[in-house]
């Protein structure tokens, strides 16, 4: 009846009609400008709540869709002169390496917890190499590289004299906070050892040695949508974890903590391992994460730089789960994995703000899938892509093939530690391993 009565009024208006008619107009006009003016009001609130609500939502997907415009080389860039500056390196590391032929010795000199596990590595993509633990051959002319584990270096046990022109390689992948902290690992007597080489988990290491395996991701890009059903198909839970270490470290301790605190508040996630007393299935888990939509790779060091260990890589990303990731920082996570793929914890204020998130996601098909989009990428869009690994970056650049290096975040093209390439193995120096690996790390890291 309002709105009758306000296009009766309009009518007097256009043909100047008077009257008592038109006073009562003169009071239903302003009522109605009243009533649009409070109807404005209230949607306007309505949106700020259901911003304030979506705002974790709209936060990624502007996060995912920074990632897509950096999805690969050749969508782009293909005619930039960083990508063919990458091409003419990777030609002559391929060149380089058909002539890698003679062998060269890795004499691992302390073992790794004890166990003398057999290293081979693809003579194609690392040279020739024979990796070793015969002491005898530490004098041998083809030996240039000595490799020592951090848990069995004794001040007693090594070699003496000792060659200037080999590397001798200081080797640890745990977490310096596990080292330092957990372990007292003081690094005194490496310090005056003065190790000219590292092989860890940090990328500025001089030989990366990473607990992801980046051919298993490899292995799954450069697919089309149809991805999408089959990885659909598959789900049928919501999320779990498997944690085994729930005290050794502060950071696993606080791990566990927030894990059962997301299950207190109401999240349906499976716990498996020791922390949780239920074993995983013993033959089938990878068949078992392929049902769950999320992964909860929580480390077991907080802030401890590149720390990412395979619950990443290997556990969530290749078996098609979303991981959900606490541990190393939002940076040292893109710097190594595909993408717009993972989803970082700490971006949420709450607990409950990543429960209702991942609860979203469960009821939003597509837009759970777009944490899959690097599935349809090509490998080369991958951070570290082309790096060669452990003991194969070793057998490389006793080679003379040093273009590893470009990839540490340390490098400077304009003023770099060594060439690229080189005729022979050249000079290491690492001034200072305990500055280096404890205090270069994130004061976080040891608390």
């Amino acid at each position: 009846m309002v709105i009758i009565g306000v296009f009766g009024c309009i009518k007097m208006i256009t043909v100047h009609e008077g009257g008592h008619n038109w006073a009562r107009c003169r009071v239903l006009i302003p009522l109605v400008l009243v009533i649009v003016i409070l109807e404005i009001v209230y949607i306007a609130h309505l949106d700020k709540e259901n911003m304030v609500a979506v705002r974790p939502y709209l936060t990624y997907h502007q996060h995912l869709k920074d990632f897509e415009v950096m999805r690969t080389w050749n969508e782009n860039e293909i005619n930039s002169s960083a990508y063919q500056t990458e091409l003419e390196i990777e030609a002559e590391v391929a060149k380089r390496l058909k002539a890698a032929s003679d062998i060269k010795i890795v004499l691992i000199w302390s073992l790794a917890f004890g166990n003398k596990n057999p290293h081979k590595e693809d003579r194609d993509k690392c040279g020739a190499c024979q990796f070793t633990y015969d002491r005898s051959l530490i004098s041998d002319n083809r030996t240039e590289a000595v490799v020592f584990h951090f848990d069995s270096i004794r001040a007693n046990d090594v070699p003496t004299p000792r060659n200037p022109n080999q590397l001798h390689i200081f080797w640890a992948m745990e977490s310096s906070a596990t080292l330092k902290v957990t372990r007292g690992v003081s690094l005194r007597f490496e310090d005056s050892y003065h190790f000219n080489a590292t092989m860890t988990h940090r990328l500025d290491s001089t030989f990366l040695a990473s607990y992801q395996s980046q051919n298993l991701a490899i292995a799954l890009m450069g697919n089309d949508e149809s991805i999408y059903d089959q990885i659909m198909k598959r789900k049928s839970r919501l999320a779990m974890a498997m944690i085994s270490n729930c005290a050794i470290t502060n950071g696993a301790r606080v791990r566990i903590a927030k894990i059962k605190e997301l299950i207190r508040m109401g999240l349906k996630l499976d716990g498996y391992g020791g922390c949780f007393g239920k074993r995983p299935p013993r033959n089938n888990a990878a068949q078992l994460i392929e049902t769950y939509k999320f992964y909860f790779a929580y480390e077991n060091s907080y802030h401890c730089k590149d720390y990412v260990t395979e619950k990443l890589f290997n556990n969530a990303l290749t078996h098609h789960a979303v991981p959900v990731v606490w541990g190393a920082t939002k940076q040292d996570y893109e710097r190594i994995t595909p993408p717009g793929s993972f989803i970082f914890a700490e971006d949420f204020d709450t607990p409950q703000k990543l429960i209702d998130y991942l609860q979203y996601l469960d009821k939003n098909d597509e837009e759970y899938l777009r944490y899959f989009r690097w599935r349809l990428m090509e490998p080369a869009a991958l951070p570290q892509y082309g790096r060669a690994r452990g003991f194969c970056a070793i057998c490389r650049e006793l080679h003379g093939i040093n273009a590893d290096e470009r990839f540490s975040t340390k490098y400077d093209a304009s003023r770099p530690s060594v060439p690229l390439f080189s005729d022979r193995l050249l000079p290491r120096s690492v001034p200072s391993l305990s500055q280096w690996f404890y205090g270069e790390d994130n004061p976080e890291c040891f608390k």
